[in-house]
């Protein structure tokens, strides 16, 4: 009945559908639009991954010089900046760059998000309400992963970007 945790749980399973949708036709942006092979498309991942180990690394500080909830709101921001720059970037090295901010947010956004689950949870609703959001988050991956090839073979393959990038605006 936590209204604020209700209403988190489902804009991550909302961003997690159209986050795995763009990524899941991102091989495909990388070799025909950014000219990648498979050691490029690699790197992509690698910046990704540095920069949620940094992200990680120096999250707790960062949190709380920013606070949790503006870790959350310039999260979505960096959140719509790579569907938009997926959506028109033709530079390995500018998808690289923000990846590496996805990056970062996805390590800050999962320490502000459960922490505050943590602290507005009762103790003994902790593991009901862990595997709600783990359930309604993995859900939105399992659905956008389905459905990322339809609006990019109907639309072109930067429909699943821009849907994207309105979800997140929006959110």
């Amino acid at each position: 009945h936590q209204r604020l945790l209700r209403t988190m749980a489902v804009l991550i399973g909302l961003l997690n559908v159209t986050l795995t949708a763009a990524l899941s036709v991102l091989v495909l942006l990388a070799k025909e639009r950014l000219h990648l092979d498979s050691v490029g498309y690699g790197a992509l991942f690698s910046c990704l991954a540095i920069g949620g180990i940094l992200g990680a690394a120096f999250g707790d500080r960062l949190i709380a010089r920013v606070t949790a909830a503006w870790t959350i709101r310039i999260g979505l921001i960096v959140e719509a900046a790579t569907h938009l720059v997926l959506a028109t970037s033709h530079s390995a090295y500018e998808v690289g760059v923000i990846f590496f901010a996805f990056g970062v947010h996805g390590a800050l956004w999962t320490i502000a998000s459960v922490s505050l689950r943590q602290r507005l949870t009762p103790p003994e609703m902790l593991g009901r309400v862990g595997s709600a959001a783990l359930f309604v988050s993995a859900g939105g991956n399992c659905v956008g992963a389905l459905m990322g090839g339809a609006p990019a073979s109907g639309f072109g393959l930067s429909a699943p970007y821009w849907v994207g990038f309105v979800v997140a605006v929006v959110v």
